[in-house]
């Protein structure tokens, strides 16, 4: 049996962020009409982009394999939320838009995309959030060095 009083906090972070991730996937998958977590992140990851993505692009920013974001890209675009063409420069890339749909949904949802983030950080100060989303960037950057370190 694990005693957390003595236990290395980091490991019970560890832990937890595995543990955060598949409630929140979870929840959201509930609760978001016609998407799951994992097509709303493609869409929301979508919208960093001045201009249509290459589905290598969209796949980098999502951080995901190019082979996953092909797989929700196709979902997405059967439900009617992103349109598919080829680049206009080279025929081997696809560039994903997202459609008047995806747009419609996206305002629909706006208040309730709100409420779930408030209630999820209700609890929350700003001093805990601002620690809390400087600590997550550092891990990610660690993460992202060790990931390039077996390049």
């Amino acid at each position: 049996m694990y005693n957390f009083e003595t236990m290395d906090k980091r490991l019970i972070i560890f832990g937890n962020l595995f543990l955060v991730a598949n409630r929140l996937q979870t929840v959201m998958d509930s609760q978001m009409e016609g998407l799951t977590a994992k097509q709303w992140l493609v869409l929301t990851m979508l919208g960093m982009f001045d201009e249509p993505p290459t589905l290598k692009q969209l796949a980098k920013m999502c951080n995901t394999s190019h082979q996953n974001t092909k797989q929700l890209v196709l979902k997405l675009e059967s439900k009617g939320f992103l349109e598919v063409t080829k680049d206009p420069k080279d025929a081997r890339a696809m560039r994903i838009c997202a459609t008047a749909k995806c747009t419609e949904w996206e305002l629909a949802n706006q208040e309730n995309n709100a409420k779930f983030v408030n209630q999820m950080f209700f609890t929350l100060t700003q001093k805990e959030i601002l620690v809390t989303m400087t600590s997550l960037l550092k891990i990610y950057d660690a993460l992202e060095d060790m990931a390039n370190e077996q390049k």
